[in-house]
């Protein structure tokens, strides 16, 4: 019996035929197996040139008719701008149940149940071109339809370890940069006039914005806002967290940055307040804004009542704004003393909760929003407000058009200053006791003695341990905020590592009187000047600038929402 040994050797390269010619050769007595064949065939994918995904774009809501007629409205515009679109794809269901009482006696028919379903459906841009996605994105906000949310999530690739070529790049351009850099802005055309200077007339004149169908945004310079309740001398948690960034943003900004610091008089009304101490507080605050090195003529300082935009605009933004994001602000209940989870319904927050603290974040955000600031410096504990005054311009721009500015965070690079009293609880002036606390302005017999009397531990040593040690740990971290050589507390904490308990807080006395000296003598100045006139001066011409900025947002929100 004979056995039969087929065998197939592979052509050399240019006997091979080439895409597409299996087809017409008539020569080839056998078919040759798919897997040989995919080595001379292209292959069917091609390479990503923009990255996959591109885009994720997640649509909810509660109605499926309206889910589904606005995902074919995407799906559609992004066929037609060319866009690798795939879906809807539907996502699972979230289903939410409640039950809400009805009457005072626990039994089935006073309760009420209620059930609710969101819908979702995700579309994907699987390498699409980062413009264009960022066109149709900005397409489908302008057209959003009543009831959907949008989520998206835009994508962004690189090639690996990029990192590490970027430093050694930058020192290869920085001597380029530093020599044209300069020159930008300045260069002249063929006709002699300022060619960045004709752009922006150009793209703020109002024929180009028509021309454009009102949505070319008008480029504008930075506007820098932010604020600080009247409550007399601010303490060393509000000059470390917020003032003294003022004055760096202040030295630091380029000229055409617009910088406004406001008084927010009408912030400080949302729980009583003694009218005479009010007005006394207002001056002091303004007196210690000057002190710390703030120029009234290179910023705006005025008094947030003395500028009645602010309330207008706080009225009409409330009336697009969420009661149901506004129950969740932290704001009310800490003010109330209230728990976390508290609701504005509970019987315990009904008999103390007034409108005006309630609806606190909503100035808050007029405050910001009524002169397009675009950057907003901020603490920790405030940065949950900006994301509500962002709120508010999208819920505003859905129903009257795109005519607010969503404000960026500049976060205070300063950590919270705790209380030397209780260094588990930040520094206020709310705290029972005034030992709690330093003042700017306080001599340096008051800072001794006030440091002397800092809650510590029983151990006689220095330590930077922040969990074991909180006390210790909140002098080294204020120590460091005033040291010269800028050295951090784990560092201040092996410096001082020999160092007894009271001969420590004597250095950080001394360390914290010598930095505020300089602004405790301008301050009692400022105080004096002109009899006292010149504080009137300068929140007076403070008010006529920032009532100018006011106004011209106003005129735009008036006009969008038929006033």
């Amino acid at each position: 019996m004979s056995k039969t040994i087929l065998t197939w050797s592979r052509p050399p390269a240019e006997e091979r035929p080439q895409y597409g010619q299996y087809s017409e050769r008539k020569d080839l007595d056998f078919r040759l197996p798919r897997s040989v064949q995919a080595v001379y065939l292209r292959p069917l994918k091609r390479q990503a040139e923009y990255g996959v995904p591109s885009c994720d774009l997640q649509m909810r809501s509660y109605n499926v008719r309206n889910l589904e007629f606005f995902s074919d409205f995407a799906l559609r515009a992004a066929y037609y701008l060319g866009l690798p679109a795939s879906g809807p794809v539907p996502l699972p269901r979230i289903l939410e149940r409640w039950t809400v009482p009805r009457g005072s006696f626990i039994h089935k028919k006073s309760q009420e149940n209620f059930e609710r379903r969101t819908v979702r459906r995700l579309i994907q841009i699987k390498d699409g071109n980062p413009e264009t996605v960022g066109i149709w994105l900005a397409f489908l906000r302008k057209h959003a339809y009543y009831g959907i949310g949008m989520k998206a999530n835009v994508f962004e690739f690189s090639k690996l370890g990029v990192g590490k070529s970027m430093d050694i790049d930058m020192e290869h351009m920085k001597d380029t940069l530093d020599k044209t850099w300069g020159q930008i802005g300045v260069m002249k055309d063929k006709r002699g006039g300022p060619t960045a200077d004709k752009i922006m007339e150009l793209v703020n004149k109002e024929d180009f914005r028509a021309a454009t169908h009102g949505n070319a945004p008008m480029v504008r310079p930075p506007v820098i806002f932010s604020g600080i309740q009247p409550t007399g001398v601010p303490h060393l948690g509000n000059y470390l967290g917020a003032l003294q960034q003022w004055v760096r943003l202040q030295n630091t900004a380029h000229p055409s940055t617009k910088l406004l610091y406001s008084i927010v008089d009408l912030h400080a009304i949302t729980v009583p307040q003694d009218p005479e101490f009010l007005r006394q507080w207002k001056r002091e605050t303004l007196a210690t804004l000057l002190a710390i090195g703030l120029d009234p003529n290179r910023s705006i300082l005025f008094y947030q009542s003395s500028v009645s935009a602010h309330s207008e605009l706080m009225w009409i933004l409330s009336c697009t704004a969420s009661m149901g994001y506004l129950s969740r602000m932290t704001q009310w209940k800490s003010k109330l003393q209230l728990k976390d989870d508290a609701s504005p319904l509970d019987e315990g927050s009904k008999s103390k909760l007034k409108l005006g603290l309630f609806s606190y974040p909503v100035l808050q955000a007029a405050d910001i929003l009524v002169h397009r600031a675009t950057h907003v410096p901020v603490g920790e504990d405030q940065s949950q407000h900006l994301e509500f005054a962002r709120e508010c311009v999208t819920n505003f721009n859905h129903a009257y058009g795109p005519n607010l500015v969503a404000p960026l965070t500049i976060m205070s690079p300063a950590k919270r200053v705790m209380s030397l009293q209780d260094p588990h609880l930040k520094m206020s002036k709310s705290h029972s006791d005034p030992r709690s606390r330093i003042l700017i302005t306080d001599p340096p017999d008051v800072i001794h003695k006030k440091m002397m009397a800092a809650l510590t531990d029983s151990t006689n040593s220095v330590s930077y341990d922040p969990e074991n040690r909180p006390g210790v740990s909140n002098l080294l971290q204020l120590l460091s905020h005033f040291n010269t050589e800028g050295k951090s507390a784990q560092e201040l904490g092996l410096v001082y590592a020999n160092f007894g308990l009271g001969q420590f807080k004597k250095a950080v006395a001394e360390s914290i009187s010598e930095s505020l000296a300089p602004i405790r003598t301008k301050y009692e100045q400022v105080l004096a000047a002109d009899g006292g006139r010149y504080l009137d001066h300068v929140w007076m011409q403070g008010a006529v600038k920032a009532k100018e900025s006011a106004d011209a947002t106003m005129e735009v929100v008036r006009r969008a929402v038929g006033l």
